[in-house]
């Protein structure tokens, strides 16, 4: 069975911790990074990125500023250069980030945190398929249903590359793999190790099964 792992990482890091990680980013992260709105969405920025870059070059044996990126094909980020041979996603919310590595298949994560007072019921009819858009509607609580639902829906779509719109009304209810229009993934919710709150999956691109070593991560 295929491995991925998957890092949680908490962004409250220090002072100090988000300097060095903001030094290991390139010329256009940093842009990106200094044109956030608050200082809470630039620390987040530079967490989640640089993070990805420690784990990357650790996994690689580089130097976590040498990696760099390219948008591939899809419009997915992808390592370029020197160092490759890994994909690598992230996501975060809420103040958690996930990242997820596999050397062997196209990956995607997502973390979702619970929105008290979302109008999660018109969302779902919104956006999910039928029998979704019930599910959430008929669930003791529809604001985890739907953050789960959303979060497997974002896996997929970051895993492929695309549209999330056009992921969206793809059925994900009991259903570990999701097709799309160019191919299958799985899907797999995070369970343990995930802080309440929140909803996360991984999907995986191909019908095969894979595990998930979810572990912490800090500076």
């Amino acid at each position: 069975m295929n491995e991925v792992t998957a890092w949680l990482v908490d962004d409250r890091v220090t002072t100090r911790g988000v300097a060095d990680l903001y030094a290991l980013l390139d010329h256009d992260e940093r842009r990106r990074a200094d044109c956030k709105d608050t200082e809470d969405g630039r620390r987040r920025f530079v967490v989640a990125h640089g993070a990805v870059r420690r784990i990357a070059g650790e996994y690689l044996g580089a130097p976590p500023g040498e990696l760099t990126w390219r948008i591939g094909r899809h419009g997915k980020p992808e390592l370029d250069g020197r160092w490759t041979g890994v994909e690598v996603n992230l996501s975060h919310s809420g103040g958690l980030c996930l990242i997820a590595l596999s050397d062997k298949r196209a990956v995607g994560v997502d973390v979702q945190r619970h929105v008290p007072g979302l109008a999660v019921v018109a969302m779902a009819r919104r956006y999910f398929a039928p029998q979704e858009a019930e599910s959430v509607a008929e669930a003791d609580d529809p604001v985890e249903t739907f953050a789960r639902l959303w979060a497997r829906k974002e896996a997929v779509s970051k895993a492929a590359g695309g549209r999330l719109t056009q992921i969206l009304p793809l059925p994900t209810t009991d259903h570990a793999v999701v097709e799309t229009p160019s191919s299958a993934y799985r899907v797999l919710d995070l369970g343990t190790g995930i802080p309440a709150g929140f909803r996360a999956a991984v999907a995986c691109e191909g019908r095969a099964p894979f595990s998930v070593d979810l572990v912490p991560w800090r500076p």
